[in-house]
């Protein structure tokens, strides 16, 4: 019942998005076509190590859908993960392109934010003495996050990420060229 209910208030603020004017829409676009970002971002692995991840992303197209505008792109995203247990005798690591998907919130000059979603298939793995049996794995990859814009090329960003088993919560910049 909870689900039904839940699903029945977001529908409905769906569709009150669309048939919003685009004078009254808090939507926005924070990317351009042929647009190039940059990614960085530090985080912890699971709760006992450090992670990294780095990527760059070029923004191929825009549209809308209703007052909701809508960039997309292809992003290549790397991540390297060091941990603290167990004698931290390996390092996980994991690479991936993905396919990106980007709206904007603007609740005012100084409240813009830049949603992104990116889906792909990627390598992972491990390489030291604990992790030697399976080094290279096959698996899907997501990095999703919220920027929040700071000027017109620079964003600090919080995101979670993943290809495969190795993931990154974290926070970090990105920078529109």
């Amino acid at each position: 019942m909870k689900k039904t209910v839940i699903g029945l208030v977001l529908a409905l603020l769906l569709v009150g998005a669309m048939t919003a004017s685009a004078e009254d829409s808090i939507f926005a676009a924070y990317n351009k076509p042929g647009q190039l970002n940059l990614y960085g971002s530090v985080g912890f692995y699971g709760i006992w190590g450090l992670e990294g991840a780095i990527g760059a992303e070029m923004i191929l197209g825009k549209f809308d859908v209703g007052p909701v505008p809508l960039e997309w792109g292809v992003m290549a995203r790397g991540l390297i993960g060091f941990p603290f247990f167990l004698g931290g005798a390996w390092i996980d690591w994991g690479a991936a392109p993905l396919v990106s998907l980007h709206t904007g919130l603007n609740f005012g000059k100084s409240l813009e934010f830049d949603l992104y979603l990116g889906l792909g298939l990627g390598l992972y793995g491990s390489t030291g003495t604990y992790h030697t049996w399976n080094p290279i794995n096959f698996g899907f990859a997501s990095f999703d996050g919220v920027a929040w814009k700071l000027s017109d090329k620079l964003f600090l960003l919080g995101e979670y990420g993943y290809v495969g088993s190795t993931s990154i919560a974290g926070v970090g910049v990105k920078m529109n060229l």
